[in-house]
């Protein structure tokens, strides 16, 4: 434990005395290490820069945009909002606003408010059950669900469905969740609809038995969660970031770029 505590003491010095904007530096992205296809392709810490994914391939164009270097590292996604907070890197994605979050990193913002014109993305969270269990969604709450609702660890819609006073659990991966929603451990799963939708699409046999529930759970906006100290000391800089993430968007390139993954 004490070398630990030195080990984080000094990384903590070093992120933090070094400017991350000397030559020698850069803008520091992490990312979770399980795919998102097509926003993410592949799983692992290892990235495929041929075919990466369209949100790297965003931020790739954003880096240009405003005459930057990023650097892109992937690992669990708990473990990169606690990069973050504790200043080993610069800024996530895609997050999600949750007020915890909000504490140590900051979102676009407009007039005070949250400014989706900013965001990465847009998504929906819905609830998978399976065919047989006579769980039901009518948009504000499940029926016949007599055991946990399960989520993956540290999404934000786990802290949603306690505050609807359901017991959730949270698993590592999908697959996780898959599985114990097909043994019949728990009675739904909230999960980003383009995640779990391409695992059953590809493992169709072994999931035949799980639906989707309509209408979806809620929708969620994904931003570029940027490091509190960072925006702090270079705020023009952090808006530029942001424009460009907006701005990169509406381009003919970003198009055809979107083009190659939807193929």
């Amino acid at each position: 434990m004490y070398k630990k505590r030195v080990w984080l003491f000094v990384a903590l010095i070093y992120f933090f005395c070094v400017s991350p904007l000397t030559a020698e530096q850069v803008f520091r992205i992490v990312y979770f290490n399980k795919e998102n296809p097509p926003r993410v392709v592949g799983s692992g810490t290892s990235i495929n820069w041929s075919k990466p994914g369209i949100t790297v391939e965003l931020f790739k164009m954003v880096a240009q945009s405003v005459g930057m270097r990023f650097e892109f590292k992937r690992m669990p996604w708990k473990r990169c909002l606690y990069a973050v907070e504790h200043g080993m890197a610069d800024a996530a994605f895609h997050a999600s606003f949750k007020p915890a979050r909000a504490e140590f990193g900051v979102y676009p913002t407009r007039n005070g408010q949250l400014d989706p014109s900013r965001g990465i993305y847009k998504n929906a969270y819905v609830f998978y059950a399976r065919k047989d269990s006579g769980v039901s969604w009518n948009g504000k709450a499940l029926g016949n669900a007599p055991r946990p609702i399960g989520t993956q660890l540290s999404y934000s819609i786990a802290d949603d469905l306690r505050q609807m006073g359901y017991e959730v659990e949270e698993e590592a991966t999908v697959s996780n969740n898959l599985n114990k929603l097909a043994a019949g451990r728990i009675s739904a799963y909230a999960e980003i609809e383009s995640i779990a939708d391409y695992i059953l699409d590809k493992e169709k046999s072994r999931y035949e038995n799980i639906v989707k529930l309509r209408p979806p759970l809620t929708e969620k906006v994904y931003y570029l969660l940027i490091l509190k100290s960072f925006v702090q000391k270079y705020p023009k800089l952090a808006d530029r970031i942001w424009d460009a993430v907006r701005d990169v968007q509406q381009t003919e390139a970003y198009g055809e770029m979107v083009g190659k993954y939807l193929e």
